[in-house]
């Protein structure tokens, strides 16, 4: 359910009123759209519709999606997410590194990532880098075999096994290496410390590497996702994110929040939809504005 949803019992389908557009105002905040974000998206709807005048629903839709795009077309990449990533550079293999909290559904987008890349004829290989978490390494199995990609696993150390699968992959010419990560947050200071270890190794192969860093979002996670994304591009050095469970329980109001609030947001380069391996799609404002509005 989106915006619209939530206000439709209010709403006359004829005219606008002061009460309709706090309801509104309100259905903004819970979709994780900032307050005071929310409070000026709606005093643009009253500057443009007189009160109790003749509109409709439809109307206030579209001028909502109008006010709203320019901060979508921000999260926008300039082209599919699986050309761009691997034509930046001439040398193989191409790094991914993949970040982002515990519960997430970084392993699940590692698999579907995977995925993707091998069904466009790419050679992948998968790094078990999270020794932290119990299980970790046979959810990842799982999701490898899945998507047909190579696994290298059984290092203790992360960095070690970091340093294991990219030599692999440079021996056998793979095109893509994806390593998966631990999960963590700013107050496990051990953990960011290996991390950027793993970074620190990985460069000792190959300078450019990581080539992309990508931090996998939650997407009901609310306004703390913007606190994430803040915090891992210092650690980090962000290239882009994946917002994840962006399906009927999430509407990911917070990246309007987060492109309003910076210059030049990172770009997102897919959106998981779902638990199946081919539910990922590459980011694409309008229909993140038609999911977000009800459209």
């Amino acid at each position: 359910m989106g915006i619209f949803s939530k206000i439709s019992s209010l709403f006359s389908g004829r005219k606008l009123d002061s009460a309709t557009l706090d309801a509104m105002e309100g259905a903004l905040i819970a979709a994780d759209i900032a307050p005071g974000l929310a409070a000026d998206i709606i005093a643009k709807l009253r500057g443009k519709f007189r009160p109790d005048a003749e509109t409709t629903e439809t109307e206030i839709k579209t001028a909502l999606a109008d006010i709203l795009r320019p901060y979508a077309e921000k999260l926008k990449p300039l082209t599919s997410y699986l050309l761009p990533l691997t034509s930046q550079s001439p040398k193989r293999p191409l790094v991914f590194l993949v970040i982002g909290v515990n519960g997430a559904g970084k392993t699940t987008t590692i698999g579907k990532l995977a995925k993707q890349f091998i069904d466009s004829g790419k050679r992948v290989v998968i790094g078990a880098c999270d020794t932290f978490r119990a299980a970790a390494n046979e959810q990842l199995a799982e999701w490898a075999t899945r998507a047909g990609a190579k696994l290298i696993c059984g290092d203790k150390d992360p960095a070690a096994a970091a340093y294991k699968t990219i030599e692999l992959a440079q021996n056998e010419n793979a095109d893509i290496v994806i390593l998966d990560t631990a999960g963590r947050l700013h107050n496990r200071t051990d953990l960011m410390d290996e991390l950027s270890k793993i970074i620190r190794v990985v460069k000792k192969l190959d300078e450019s590497a990581p080539h992309e860093t990508l931090l996998v979002l939650d997407g009901t996670t609310g306004q703390n996702g913007a606190a994430q994304i803040e915090y891992f591009d210092r650690a980090a050095k962000l290239s882009g994110l994946v917002v994840t469970k962006m399906d009927s329980t999430s509407k990911g109001g917070f990246l309007v929040t987060y492109a309003a609030a910076g210059a030049r947001p990172l770009p997102v380069f897919a959106v998981g939809m779902g638990e199946k391996i081919g539910d990922m799609r590459p980011f694409d404002a309008d229909d993140y504005l038609k999911k977000l509005l009800d459209l």
